[in-house]
């Protein structure tokens, strides 16, 4: 039964999970009394390390072809963590913010294969749904961009 929000539209599971999908949302299931029967595991969103490893091996975005610029990349899981997909480098895949849509939108489906992530088209977009590689090297000029987000190392509290 979908949801409402403030503005009275209707909202679906399919883009529940997709708001969700990079959000610090813990799923709760409540009782007819409104107590909680079940609370969702508490590591959902990938931790920097794993952050880092997705970054190593997808670039920014690893849908086939993305040649977006860098902005925030988004950890997405290949086996939704609502449906008990682990936060981990195997089930898990770098994207853009506009990919990262595109997934969901379309509902285009991701595979690992040998490590890295593949992506299948859906039947609108290729109707054989010829699997596409997916990861990529990160061009230079985003590397440079990258790394010039990074902030300084800072000393302890007190230290100028």
């Amino acid at each position: 039964m979908p949801g409402t929000l403030n503005t009275e539209r209707a909202i679906t599971a399919q883009n529940a999970r997709r708001i969700a999908c990079d959000a610090e949302i813990l799923p709760i299931v409540l009782g007819g009394d409104s107590l909680p029967l079940a609370v969702g595991r508490a590591k959902r969103t990938a931790p920097i390390h794993i952050r880092a490893a997705l970054l190593r091996r997808d670039g920014v975005c690893a849908f086939p072809g993305c040649d977006r610029p860098p902005g925030t990349p988004e950890a997405h899981h290949v086996q939704h963590w609502v449906d008990g997909g682990r936060t981990d480098l195997d089930n898990m895949v770098m994207l853009c913010g506009h990919h990262h849509r595109t997934l969901h939108n379309q509902r285009w489906d991701i595979t690992m294969r040998d490590g890295r992530p593949e992506f299948i088209p859906p039947p609108t977009v290729d109707p054989r749904r010829t699997p596409r590689p997916g990861g990529r090297a990160l061009p230079a000029r985003h590397r440079v961009y990258l790394r010039e987000l990074i902030p300084a190392p800072r000393g302890p509290a007190g230290e100028s």
